[in-house]
């Protein structure tokens, strides 16, 4: 089984949307955090790199927690990332209860696969595209955990986006879980999985539709919704047969 999450930053958060290459690679820029104050996290845009430079340089404008109040020009430059996931650590954190659903039903070697927003140059150049993949070694659901144990475990997963809230907050937040990977990572060239229809509405791709089998979640004479906002979904596929279609 593998669950499908939008992540990344795209039309929602940040201008301009990231890109994907005519060889099919791409720069993963990870959302804004919600504010500059609630997150331990170093890391900000200036230390993404891009092919052309940094994230810094190619954003316009980034906005916290998907909100209307943008952060531009210089101000990008230091504003801190919420990098989930950390492909580098194989860590993923989620909070999104229709998400979390999705992801409790995970076990050990199930997978999440990780999909965002690339444009490439043409006038249909804006797309859905699964980015990377990891196969799960360990869930940790925190509303199952008491105050004490929950503050305990988190500081377990010390990469993860939502422990750095948590150093900077001292607040666990109830609906997290966290998923740590054993093996997977960013792959080399981005999968595009959407075909978009005349009125601008993202669905998974028809030949998709047939060979990850993804459980309904909608209106059953379509496939797959991508988004507007970008939804999950339980692809009822194996991850071999799954990496097999990717690669």
């Amino acid at each position: 089984m593998i669950v499908l999450s939008g992540v990344a930053a795209d039309t929602t958060n940040a201008e301009p949307t990231p890109r994907i290459y005519e060889d099919g690679g791409f720069d993963y820029i990870p959302i804004p955090e919600a504010a500059r104050d609630e997150t331990v996290e170093t890391r900000t845009y200036a230390d993404v790199p891009t092919r052309d430079g940094t994230a810094a340089d190619y954003l316009e404008r980034v906005y916290p927690g998907g909100g209307d109040e943008a952060i531009e020009g210089d101000g990008i430059a230091d504003f801190p990332l919420h990098h989930d996931p950390n492909f580098d650590a194989l860590t993923y954190g989620e909070r999104r209860p229709a998400y979390v659903k999705r992801l409790r039903r995970l076990g050990e070697d199930d997978a999440v696969a990780f999909y965002t927003g690339l444009r490439d140059s043409t006038d249909d150049g804006l797309h859905r595209y699964i980015i990377g993949y990891f196969v799960v070694d360990e869930a940790v659901y925190f509303d199952a955990l008491d105050a004490d144990e929950a503050r305990e475990r988190i500081r377990e997963h010390p990469d993860n986006a939502h422990t750095k809230r948590f150093e900077a907050t001292g607040d666990v937040d109830g609906n997290l879980v966290i998923v740590e990977g054993k093996r997977g990572g960013l792959l080399d060239e981005a999968f595009r999985i959407s075909k978009r229809t005349p009125t601008g509405h993202y669905y998974l791709r028809d030949d998709l539709q047939d060979a990850f089998d993804p459980e309904p979640s909608g209106r059953e004479d379509r496939n797959a919704y991508l988004g507007g906002i970008k939804q999950s979904h339980v692809l009822r596929v194996d991850v071999d047969n799954f990496l097999e279609t990717v690669a």
